[in-house]
């Protein structure tokens, strides 16, 4: 009698092993583009995800909210994105476990949000040098991190 109910068990531990197996298989590395971006200008962003969670960043224009670029950041590393153009923009987060590919966000303890602020990035052109920003910003688990974030919900996501 024992050996039947340590058979759905063992069973049932082994479905978990190997869903959680696929799930990492599918998970993005670091620096992934979602969305490749097609920004040629000086300025850069570090985007710090100090969180145990992974998290896609989507660095939208302002007015039009347009995606200029969409990278996956797995949690504790960080990605420096090149490139930006001049502009005001809001970056959002969607942030959890679990990527899925095909809808573009997590299956897993999911949240969407975006930094309550815009970034302003702008270069600065001299007879002699050029100048440009390059935003660093920290996203932790604690309220420790640099980016105060707003909630948003999914049907006001960007797309």
């Amino acid at each position: 009698m024992q050996n039947r109910s340590f058979i759905p068990g063992v069973l049932a531990a082994l479905m978990i092993c190997l869903a959680a197996g696929l799930a990492q298989a599918d998970r993005p590395e670091s620096g992934t583009f979602i969305k490749e971006s097609d920004m040629t200008g000086l300025c850069q962003l570090d985007i710090i995800n100090n969180a145990s969670d992974d998290l896609a960043a989507y660095l939208c224009t302002m007015r039009e909210e347009a995606i200029r670029a969409a990278v996956y950041i797995r949690g504790g590393d960080t990605f420096n994105l090149t490139g930006v153009d001049d502009g005001s923009y809001y970056l959002y987060f969607r942030q959890g476990e679990g990527w899925n590919a095909s809808r573009e966000g997590f299956d897993i303890n999911a949240s969407s949000s975006r930094m309550r602020e815009p970034l302003l990035f702008q270069t600065i052109r001299t007879a002699d040098k050029v100048q440009y920003s390059w935003i660093q910003i920290t996203l932790e688990k604690s309220r420790d991190g640099n980016v105060e974030k707003v909630t948003v919900d999914e049907e006001d996501f960007p797309a």
